[in-house]
């Protein structure tokens, strides 16, 4: 894996295990589909309840660009639905990975 996507999400009070929920079935389905997409990590703030990051992980940043587009539907339909529990839009940034063990 040599790039990463990382997505930090505020949610509105009491939304955080919906908004979740909504991710992980999110990341079922894209699983389905040729998204080139090698893996992914979904965490909730231990001490920010109102807090989650997804990161996403992908071999080429030309995969990660595209799965990340406007034109994205099965992305752009995520964020829509989770919208109204978004406190402020979700932050992204793009990363190129250095080491990853585990």
């Amino acid at each position: 894996m040599q790039f990463m996507k990382y997505n930090k999400v505020i949610v509105k009070p009491g939304k955080r295990d919906d908004v979740t929920e909504a991710i992980l079935e999110f990341f079922k389905v894209v699983q389905t589909k040729d998204t080139k997409m090698k893996g992914f990590i979904v965490m909730n703030s231990l001490e920010d309840h109102s807090e989650c990051i997804v990161l996403t992980f992908w071999e080429t940043k030309k995969d990660m660009d595209e799965f990340y587009q406007k034109d994205n539907r099965l992305l752009s339909d995520l964020v829509e639905k989770l919208k109204p529990s978004f406190e402020i839009m979700p932050e992204r940034k793009s990363y190129q990975v250095s080491d990853f063990k585990i």
